[in-house]
């Protein structure tokens, strides 16, 4: 009986010895993984570009995209992303595409970790929402040049004429006997009379299309021109209460403008809020103006 007693102390030392904190009564414990973070998104047009950091964990099998119309319930799952080995345990960004999506509408979204064997993280914490936006090119010529091709409608995505009242941009040029200046208009200009409404701040050199992501929520000009330099992206504040990017990708010596632009359909969606600002020309600024969110991710 002696020595039945101490085998069994043995065995229940090592038992003890071989166990911590990840360690039941059975034996070790197979944790659930951690919850992906990181979680943003790029505004495509039709698209949601998504992208997370990948969980430092080698037991990972895949991720899940979920999906909803709504900030905190209704989150189907819509793809499944193999992980990556990584037994170094490096960071690793991933990217899923969700196209398809309709433009205008607001979508969440959230990200889970699946192990091996089959046991899943919880949702990302991450408030990630998306509403795509159309987008394209265009190229407008100097009012002094062709008046009829230098004004540019967003919400329609076409060539007006400057002094159209639908044109929310257009591009005017100061040429003496050296050189010229290339101007990007956003006000109505007949006789330098200006609407009051509409407004253009340049957020200096941007290297693509997606490196402006949000409106600003201050610093507009307040000359309603800037001017236009390639590789310079543009956001402008419409009259109506709506947010596109414009960058340039080109001035030809003749000062013809090509740029890529951005459109938010949805009007007074939150994220910032700029503030109200003072009436110009008498007129009243609107009650509530405030930036959209995902104009420009």
């Amino acid at each position: 009986m002696t020595r039945l007693m101490t085998v069994l102390l043995v065995i229940l030392a090592l038992g003890w010895v071989g166990c911590d904190d990840d360690c039941d009564s059975i034996g070790p414990i197979d944790k659930v993984p951690t919850t992906p973070q990181g979680v943003y998104s790029v505004t495509g047009d039709g698209a949601v570009y998504l992208y997370w950091y990948g969980i430092y964990e080698t037991d990972v099998h895949h991720y899940v995209v979920y999906r909803s119309f709504q900030e905190t319930t209704g989150y189907n799952a819509i793809a499944n992303v193999a992980a990556q080995s990584n037994p170094n345990l490096d960071l690793i960004v991933y990217e899923y595409v969700d196209y398809g999506r309709e433009n205008g509408v607001k979508y969440w979204y959230a990200v889970t970790a699946v192990d091996n064997a089959g046991q899943e993280s919880e949702l990302s914490a991450e408030n990630v929402f998306d509403t795509p936006r159309p987008d394209g090119d265009a190229t407008l010529l100097p009012n002094d040049i062709a008046p009829t091709a230098s004004g540019f409608n967003l919400s329609a995505h076409v060539v007006v004429g400057w002094d159209s009242p639908a044109a929310d941009l257009w591009i005017d040029r100061v040429v003496d006997t050296i050189d010229q200046i290339i101007y990007m208009d956003v006000f109505i200009n007949a006789g330098w009379y200006t609407d009051g409404q509409t407004d253009i701040q340049d957020m200096g050199y941007t290297s693509d299309f997606d490196e402006i992501g949000w409106a600003p929520d201050g610093g507009w000009s307040l000359l309603g021109f800037c001017e236009a330099l390639e590789d310079h992206t543009y956001v402008i504040w419409t009259a109506d209460d709506h947010y596109a990017k414009v960058r340039i990708t080109s001035i030809s010596p003749s000062g013809a403008v090509s740029f890529q632009w951005a459109y938010q359909t949805v009007q007074s969606e939150f994220e910032l809020a700029p503030p109200a600002r003072p009436p110009r020309n008498g007129d009243e600024p609107p009650a509530k103006r405030t930036v959209v969110s995902q104009l420009i991710k």
